[in-house]
Protein backbone atom coordinates (compact mmCIF):
# COMPACT_ATOMS: atom_id res chain seq x y z
CA UNK A 1 0.00 0.00 0.00
CA UNK A 2 1.34 3.41 -1.07
CA UNK A 3 2.48 5.78 1.30
CA UNK A 4 -0.10 9.23 1.08
CA UNK A 5 1.60 12.15 0.35
CA UNK A 6 0.51 15.04 2.70
CA UNK A 7 1.19 17.74 0.00
CA UNK A 8 -0.99 16.11 -2.36
CA UNK A 9 -3.84 15.41 0.16
CA UNK A 10 -4.25 19.51 1.04
CA UNK A 11 -4.03 20.03 -2.48
CA UNK A 12 -6.38 17.84 -3.39
CA UNK A 13 -8.99 18.88 -0.11
CA UNK A 14 -8.07 22.65 -0.92
CA UNK A 15 -9.21 22.15 -4.92
CA UNK A 16 -12.55 20.52 -3.28
CA UNK A 17 -13.37 23.38 -0.88
CA UNK A 18 -12.28 25.74 -3.29
CA UNK A 19 -15.10 24.10 -5.69
CA UNK A 20 -17.59 23.61 -3.54
CA UNK A 21 -17.47 27.35 -1.67
CA UNK A 22 -17.41 28.54 -5.84
CA UNK A 23 -20.42 26.75 -6.42
CA UNK A 24 -22.04 27.71 -3.28
CA UNK A 25 -21.34 31.36 -4.19
CA UNK A 26 -22.25 30.87 -8.02
CA UNK A 27 -26.04 29.55 -6.30
CA UNK A 28 -26.69 32.34 -3.93
CA UNK A 29 -26.06 34.64 -6.14
CA UNK A 30 -28.20 33.45 -8.58
CA UNK A 31 -30.79 32.55 -5.68
CA UNK A 32 -30.70 36.62 -5.09
CA UNK A 33 -31.27 37.52 -8.86
CA UNK A 34 -33.88 35.06 -8.66
CA UNK A 35 -35.69 36.71 -5.90
CA UNK A 36 -35.32 40.38 -6.61
CA UNK A 37 -36.84 39.62 -10.28
CA UNK A 38 -39.42 37.78 -9.01
CA UNK A 39 -40.32 40.49 -6.60
CA UNK A 40 -40.44 43.00 -9.55
CA UNK A 41 -42.84 40.65 -11.57
CA UNK A 42 -44.96 40.67 -8.22
CA UNK A 43 -45.04 44.64 -8.62
CA UNK A 44 -45.32 44.52 -12.34
CA UNK A 45 -48.66 42.28 -11.66
CA UNK A 46 -49.83 44.52 -9.55
CA UNK A 47 -48.86 47.92 -11.77
CA UNK A 48 -50.63 46.05 -14.60
CA UNK A 49 -54.31 45.47 -12.71
CA UNK A 50 -54.56 49.11 -11.11
CA UNK A 51 -53.74 50.14 -14.35
CA UNK A 52 -56.95 48.44 -16.26
CA UNK A 53 -58.13 45.49 -13.77
CA UNK A 54 -60.67 44.28 -16.81
CA UNK A 55 -57.78 44.08 -19.04
CA UNK A 56 -54.63 44.15 -17.80
CA UNK A 57 -51.11 44.15 -19.62
CA UNK A 58 -48.76 41.67 -17.87
CA UNK A 59 -46.08 42.08 -20.87
CA UNK A 60 -43.36 43.38 -18.50
CA UNK A 61 -44.65 40.45 -15.84
CA UNK A 62 -43.98 37.98 -18.82
CA UNK A 63 -40.81 39.76 -19.50
CA UNK A 64 -39.50 39.07 -16.00
CA UNK A 65 -40.99 35.28 -15.86
CA UNK A 66 -38.89 35.01 -19.12
CA UNK A 67 -35.47 36.41 -17.16
CA UNK A 68 -36.60 34.29 -14.14
CA UNK A 69 -36.14 31.09 -16.29
CA UNK A 70 -32.81 31.82 -17.51
CA UNK A 71 -31.86 31.99 -14.33
CA UNK A 72 -33.42 28.41 -13.20
CA UNK A 73 -31.45 27.00 -15.72
CA UNK A 74 -28.31 28.56 -14.67
CA UNK A 75 -29.03 27.58 -11.47
CA UNK A 76 -29.58 23.74 -12.49
CA UNK A 77 -26.20 23.52 -13.88
CA UNK A 78 -24.98 24.03 -10.15
CA UNK A 79 -27.13 21.70 -8.48
CA UNK A 80 -27.55 18.11 -10.14
CA UNK A 81 -27.64 14.99 -8.14
CA UNK A 82 -26.66 15.11 -4.50
CA UNK A 83 -26.14 18.58 -4.54
CA UNK A 84 -29.65 19.95 -5.09
CA UNK A 85 -29.99 18.73 -1.21
CA UNK A 86 -26.43 19.77 -0.23
CA UNK A 87 -27.25 23.60 -1.73
CA UNK A 88 -30.99 23.57 -1.15
CA UNK A 89 -31.02 25.92 1.98
CA UNK A 90 -28.75 28.42 -0.76
CA UNK A 91 -31.78 28.12 -3.55
CA UNK A 92 -34.80 28.01 -1.28
CA UNK A 93 -35.50 32.01 -1.12
CA UNK A 94 -35.36 32.01 -4.57
CA UNK A 95 -37.70 29.25 -5.62
CA UNK A 96 -40.40 30.28 -2.96
CA UNK A 97 -40.27 33.96 -4.12
CA UNK A 98 -40.76 32.35 -7.59
CA UNK A 99 -43.77 30.34 -6.56
CA UNK A 100 -45.32 33.52 -4.71
CA UNK A 101 -44.92 35.34 -8.01
CA UNK A 102 -46.70 32.96 -10.69
CA UNK A 103 -49.28 31.56 -8.01
CA UNK A 104 -50.19 35.52 -7.97
CA UNK A 105 -50.53 35.56 -11.60
CA UNK A 106 -52.34 32.43 -11.82
CA UNK A 107 -54.82 33.86 -9.61
CA UNK A 108 -55.19 36.96 -11.80
CA UNK A 109 -55.83 34.40 -14.69
CA UNK A 110 -57.58 31.80 -13.50
CA UNK A 111 -59.27 32.96 -10.06
CA UNK A 112 -57.88 29.98 -8.08
CA UNK A 113 -54.58 28.73 -6.43
CA UNK A 114 -52.00 27.33 -8.93
CA UNK A 115 -51.31 23.65 -8.09
CA UNK A 116 -47.95 21.66 -7.31
CA UNK A 117 -48.17 20.16 -11.00
CA UNK A 118 -49.03 23.50 -12.36
CA UNK A 119 -46.15 24.97 -10.66
CA UNK A 120 -43.88 21.77 -12.07
CA UNK A 121 -44.79 22.90 -15.63
CA UNK A 122 -42.50 26.11 -15.18
CA UNK A 123 -40.18 23.84 -14.72
CA UNK A 124 -39.54 21.42 -17.29
CA UNK A 125 -37.92 21.55 -20.94
CA UNK A 126 -38.89 21.59 -24.49
CA UNK A 127 -39.46 17.28 -23.81
CA UNK A 128 -40.96 17.81 -20.96
CA UNK A 129 -38.39 17.06 -18.50
CA UNK A 130 -37.91 18.78 -15.25
CA UNK A 131 -34.86 20.91 -15.53
CA UNK A 132 -35.22 21.42 -11.72
CA UNK A 133 -37.28 19.77 -9.32
CA UNK A 134 -39.36 21.41 -7.07
CA UNK A 135 -39.80 20.58 -3.57
CA UNK A 136 -43.09 20.01 -2.16
CA UNK A 137 -42.20 22.27 1.44
CA UNK A 138 -41.10 25.45 -1.36
CA UNK A 139 -44.40 24.96 -2.76
CA UNK A 140 -46.32 25.45 0.39
CA UNK A 141 -44.41 28.08 1.47
CA UNK A 142 -44.03 29.59 -2.06
CA UNK A 143 -48.17 29.85 -1.55
CA UNK A 144 -47.63 31.03 2.19
CA UNK A 145 -46.10 34.02 0.65
CA UNK A 146 -48.57 34.13 -1.89
CA UNK A 147 -51.08 34.87 0.27
CA UNK A 148 -49.76 38.60 0.96
CA UNK A 149 -49.97 39.73 -1.99
CA UNK A 150 -53.65 37.91 -2.44
CA UNK A 151 -54.26 40.30 0.64
CA UNK A 152 -52.75 43.45 -1.13
CA UNK A 153 -54.91 43.05 -4.54
CA UNK A 154 -58.11 42.55 -2.30
CA UNK A 155 -57.32 45.86 -0.45
CA UNK A 156 -56.88 47.60 -4.03
CA UNK A 157 -60.77 45.78 -5.18
CA UNK A 158 -62.56 46.88 -2.29
CA UNK A 159 -61.19 50.79 -3.04
CA UNK A 160 -62.59 50.20 -6.29
CA UNK A 161 -65.97 49.25 -4.63
CA UNK A 162 -65.75 45.41 -5.89
CA UNK A 163 -66.79 44.00 -2.75
CA UNK A 164 -68.07 40.52 -3.95
CA UNK A 165 -65.10 39.96 -5.70
CA UNK A 166 -62.70 41.36 -2.44
CA UNK A 167 -64.94 38.34 -0.21
CA UNK A 168 -64.09 35.88 -2.56
CA UNK A 169 -60.42 36.61 -1.77
CA UNK A 170 -61.16 36.54 1.53
CA UNK A 171 -62.77 33.06 2.07
CA UNK A 172 -60.13 32.05 -0.30
CA UNK A 173 -57.52 33.23 2.40
CA UNK A 174 -59.92 31.68 5.37
CA UNK A 175 -59.38 28.72 3.63
CA UNK A 176 -55.90 28.86 2.99
CA UNK A 177 -55.44 29.18 6.71
CA UNK A 178 -57.24 26.13 7.72
CA UNK A 179 -55.58 24.07 5.20
CA UNK A 180 -52.34 25.24 6.85
CA UNK A 181 -53.37 24.91 10.01
CA UNK A 182 -53.74 21.30 9.47
CA UNK A 183 -49.67 20.80 8.19
CA UNK A 184 -47.79 23.74 9.74
CA UNK A 185 -47.19 21.40 13.07
CA UNK A 186 -46.58 17.73 12.04
CA UNK A 187 -45.33 18.28 8.76
CA UNK A 188 -44.22 21.61 7.65
CA UNK A 189 -42.93 23.47 11.43
CA UNK A 190 -41.31 26.09 9.56
CA UNK A 191 -44.98 27.39 8.11
CA UNK A 192 -45.88 28.59 11.70
CA UNK A 193 -43.81 31.45 10.92
CA UNK A 194 -45.79 32.62 7.87
CA UNK A 195 -49.05 31.96 9.37
CA UNK A 196 -48.96 35.18 11.61
CA UNK A 197 -48.69 36.66 8.93
CA UNK A 198 -51.30 35.23 7.02
CA UNK A 199 -53.99 35.70 9.78
CA UNK A 200 -52.89 39.37 9.62
CA UNK A 201 -53.86 39.63 6.26
CA UNK A 202 -57.22 37.72 6.92
CA UNK A 203 -57.81 40.69 9.32
CA UNK A 204 -56.90 43.56 7.09
CA UNK A 205 -59.06 42.31 4.63
CA UNK A 206 -61.96 41.45 6.51
CA UNK A 207 -61.80 45.08 7.83
CA UNK A 208 -61.17 46.35 4.67
CA UNK A 209 -64.85 44.82 3.52
CA UNK A 210 -66.70 45.53 7.08
CA UNK A 211 -65.69 49.21 6.28
CA UNK A 212 -67.18 48.79 2.89
CA UNK A 213 -70.40 47.51 3.48
CA UNK A 214 -70.86 48.85 6.61
CA UNK A 215 -69.78 52.38 6.79
CA UNK A 216 -69.02 52.93 2.82
CA UNK A 217 -72.48 54.46 2.27
CA UNK A 218 -71.39 57.21 5.04
CA UNK A 219 -68.26 58.60 2.69
CA UNK A 220 -67.47 59.83 -1.14
CA UNK A 221 -66.44 56.88 -3.32
CA UNK A 222 -62.67 58.63 -3.38
CA UNK A 223 -62.64 57.91 0.42
CA UNK A 224 -62.96 54.83 0.43
CA UNK A 225 -59.16 53.56 0.75
CA UNK A 226 -58.44 56.67 2.99
CA UNK A 227 -60.61 54.59 5.51
CA UNK A 228 -59.42 51.45 4.50
CA UNK A 229 -55.59 52.32 4.55
CA UNK A 230 -56.85 54.02 8.86
CA UNK A 231 -57.77 50.69 9.49
CA UNK A 232 -54.77 49.07 8.47
CA UNK A 233 -52.63 51.41 10.35
CA UNK A 234 -54.66 50.87 13.19
CA UNK A 235 -54.46 47.61 13.48
CA UNK A 236 -50.51 47.28 12.55
CA UNK A 237 -50.31 49.30 15.81
CA UNK A 238 -51.81 47.51 17.73
CA UNK A 239 -49.92 43.98 16.44
CA UNK A 240 -46.78 46.05 17.21
CA UNK A 241 -47.55 47.22 20.64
Amino acid sequence: MSELNPQTFFTESRNILDSHHDRRERIIKVSRDITALSKKMIFALHRAVQASNNNPNFKEANQRQTEIIALFKKLAIDIQGLNYHRYSRSFSGGFEEFIEAIAFYHFLIHKTVITKDQVDAYFKDEQGQMIIPVKIEDYILGLADFTGELMRYAIYVVSTGKYDQAMIICKLLQKIDLDFDLITTSYLPQLSKKLGALKGSIKKVEQACYTFQIRGSEYPKEMYLTIIKNHQDKYEQEQNS
